[in-house]
């Protein structure tokens, strides 16, 4: 790789192979069709070749084949390396394959009006057996992040992505949050806002969080906070544990169901409603629970309750911030 091609390496600098595809290139990301093309275009061998090839055809079955061999245990270009033991891929060309790495970003989970000077992150450890069958996974930034002292200095910077998941400018305005895991931040953020403003002396609404965890011992992060904004009448605390008793799992959207007349009662006065956290399940069934709420109070079927809520989304009233678990 020369200076003349326009790249995100270090180049004309010594720098180490392991520096090199720690700190610059996204090792774990799913093969592309691209980059199996490029691999089998250095594959000799026949049947490693054609098992290759198969992935990236342009009929449905190699659709599908990618989709379920690739895409859904994540196969990275270097887990396909090690299965084809044929491959000569030449080291310059498997890191022109390979993209910068991204950066990692999170919610801010907290409020400069309490300390304008801190900002708080809230991150869960990916770590775990790769679904490819290769090795351990490891989140690149958790778990960097993990293996920080305390105290130790991080590069990061704060980003403003203009979303509308935040406060209404009014903080009279009800909000109703619903954020299992880590899709807590935001609304600690929140919620240390408000608290900030009561505690000066300003008016503000009333405030409803629906928090999951899996068991009050074990993940019920920020605990004592939200027990202590929770006593001063600073957010009504609703709490779902999903693994408290084996045999019966509870979620946030049942949690939501049984306050049914508060939350209706909120959003009749106008509320905001702010979903952040898994968006394959958590966050479909939390709609769901919403929109027979809104069935229920008003006489009408699921389907008018879900009309209902797509009323809120237009109207900026029902907000979300979701990802892809997986």
């Amino acid at each position: 790789m020369t200076a003349s091609r326009k790249t995100a390496l270090p180049i004309d600098q010594p720098v180490a192979v392991a520096t090199l595809l720690r700190d610059y290139l996204e090792l774990q990301a799913p093969a592309t069709r691209g980059q199996i093309d490029t691999l089998a275009r250095h594959t000799p061998c026949p049947p490693e070749r054609a098992q290759l090839l198969a992935l990236i055809g342009d009929d449905d079955a190699a659709a599908a084949r990618y989709r379920d061999e690739v895409l859904t245990p994540r196969r990275a270009v270097i887990d396909l390396l090690e299965e084809c033991a044929s491959c000569t891929l030449p080291f310059g060309v498997y890191l022109e394959l390979l993209q910068p790495l991204a950066p990692r970003y999170y919610s801010i989970a907290s409020s400069p009006l309490a300390d304008p000077r801190r900002c708080s992150l809230t991150v869960a450890v990916v770590s775990g057996p790769a679904r490819s069958g290769h090795g351990d996974y490891h989140g690149v930034c958790s778990d960097y992040l993990a293996r920080c002292d305390a105290g130790a200095a991080v590069a990061a910077f704060v980003h403003d992505n203009h979303s509308r998941f935040r406060l209404p400018a009014d903080p009279a305005v009800p909000i109703i949050m619903v954020g299992p895991g880590t899709g807590l931040a935001p609304f600690r953020g929140f919620i240390q806002e408000r608290a900030a403003l009561k505690a000066a002396g300003r008016s503000v609404g009333p405030a409803m969080l629906f928090f999951g965890c899996r068991h009050p011992e074990q993940d019920f992060i920020y605990a004592d906070e939200l027990h202590e904004w929770a006593a001063t009448g600073v957010v009504a605390l609703h709490v779902a544990f999903s693994r408290r008793d084996p045999a019966k799992q509870i979620h946030v959207q049942q949690i939501i169901r049984e306050c049914a007349d508060a939350v209706w009662t909120l959003l009749e006065r106008g509320a905001i409603v702010y979903v952040c956290g898994d968006a394959s399940r958590m966050a479909p069934e939390v709609r769901q629970a919403f929109a027979e709420i809104c069935a229920t109070q008003r006489g009408t079927d699921v389907g008018g309750g879900a009309r209902w809520i797509d009323e809120l989304t237009a109207q900026g009233r029902y907000l979300v911030d979701v990802w892809s678990a997986s």
